[in-house]
């Protein structure tokens, strides 16, 4: 039902706007009777500055911040996020300051959480939202980005052969994977760090301010016993053609052949 309507159908009360198919806005962008709390969310050059990379949750300097609010329910935040509920414990509460938070983010997390919208979780708002699912500890959220992240490196190894993955995108997800604790992800990146025949991959990861130094040590290791195993793999090759050619063709003394051969030419 539009504005006009609700409003020709209520005259007596001055209603809060809703979002519908006339506006053509998401529906929390403003107050309905669905909202019941506000988050406040900065946009200061849309959240992210050029070469700003600060994580979720860092303190931005105050006269930097623009902010704007975003509405929805109290209920969904709280059943979604234990660390909202405690944050919205206080009834009277009626704002949630969001101001060190990334504009785009907290609207990507309203509209998986928002029911009125419509949404697919796809690897780039996966790799979007897991930083705010493990910091808000939404479960749900956490294990569906895994699992989207998952697929789709799954999909980009089977587009690719082994070692194949452009080494920014396996970077990438390397990173992810370390940092958000994805086993089975982390273990096909590092084997697809291992199986890149570009030394220069694990140099890289090797001096990466980002990595953790478990998996450092982890990729140099495996790398190390790959090279081991070829370099052993060729020993073994070369002595078995060396036996083999010792075996086929003897060597002879070709001296004392042809000085055999010359005293029966005599005779």
């Amino acid at each position: 039902m539009s504005n006009r309507k609700r409003n020709a159908m209520a005259p007596q009360r001055q209603l809060p706007p809703i979002i519908n198919e006339d506006d053509g806005d998401l529906p929390f962008f403003k107050q309905d009777f669905f909202s019941d709390v506000a988050l406040t969310v900065s946009t200061s050059d849309g959240g992210r500055g050029p070469g700003d990379h600060t994580e979720h949750g860092a303190k931005r300097s105050q006269a930097a911040v623009q902010t704007r609010k975003l509405y929805t329910a109290r209920c969904l935040l709280a059943y979604n996020s234990p660390v909202f509920e405690k944050q919205l414990a206080n009834a009277k509460k009626a704002d949630l300051d969001l101001s060190s938070k990334n504009f785009d983010d907290i609207v990507e997390l309203l509209c998986y959480l928002d029911p009125r919208v419509q949404y697919t979780l796809t690897a780039s708002n996966a790799k979007q939202l897991l930083p705010l699912s493990e910091e808000y500890e939404m479960a749900k959220l956490r294990q569906q980005c895994e699992t989207v992240l998952l697929q789709t490196y799954k999909k980009l190894r089977r587009d690719h052969h082994v070692g194949g993955i452009l080494a920014d995108i396996n970077e990438e997800y390397l990173l992810l994977a370390d940092r958000y604790n994805i086993r089975p992800l982390l273990q096909m990146c590092i084997e697809e760090y291992v199986a890149n025949p570009d030394i220069s991959n694990a140099k890289m990861a090797a001096h990466s301010d980002a990595l953790s130094e478990k998996v450092k040590l982890l990729i140099l290791q495996k790398k190390l016993a790959k090279l081991n195993y070829h370099l052993e793999k060729e020993r073994r090759y070369r002595s078995e053609a060396e036996q083999t050619a010792n075996r086929i063709a003897p060597k002879t003394d070709w001296q004392k052949y042809w000085h055999h051969k010359g005293l029966k030419h005599l005779q």
